[in-house]
């Protein structure tokens, strides 16, 4: 719904979202009325429109866990990345939630460090870092990681 992209916005010269449901572009249209520097685009993460190695930085946050192939949406970070630049990556630790499939349509209940490593790594990235994230008091979910990689230079 662009919360992420409207926290983003201010600090960065241009920003790139991508969703595939026409609903939360819509939202996410109305929430970012008046910013300048967002450009919003319908599209899949397995097969992002965006030109190849033409980005500073790549935040996927809390997605993977929606995909069939996180792989794929990893490999195409790294695809639309600048030689040496980042992705970060925020998701759901390894939890027992079964019911989430269903509720919320997850495919994956959460990654591993050595899962997330994999797929960092398999995509091309280099220098996967993996960090547990404090949980919220407030917070009844599974706990989060922020994992982060960098595209090697050429």
């Amino acid at each position: 719904t662009g919360s992420m992209v409207a926290s983003l916005a201010p600090h960065v010269k241009h920003v790139i979202a991508v969703d595939a449901s026409e609903e939360m572009l819509a939202a996410a249209r109305a929430r970012l009325s008046g910013v300048g520097n967002v450009d919003l685009r319908r599209g899949s993460l397995e097969s992002l429109p965006i030109e190849t190695a033409s980005v500073d930085a790549v935040t996927m946050m809390l997605v993977l866990h929606h995909l069939a192939s996180p792989g794929a949406a990893i490999a195409q970070a790294a695809r639309i990345l600048r030689p040496g630049r980042r992705l970060l990556v925020v998701d759901m630790a390894p939890h027992e939630h079964e019911e989430y499939r269903q509720q919320m349509g997850h495919v994956w209940l959460g990654f591993s460090e050595e899962q997330t490593k994999r797929l960092l790594t398999q995509s091309g990235l280099a220098a996967p870092r993996v960090l547990a994230l404090p949980p919220d008091d407030d917070a009844k979910g599974p706990g989060l990681f922020a994992a982060s990689a960098q595209k090697a230079d050429k």
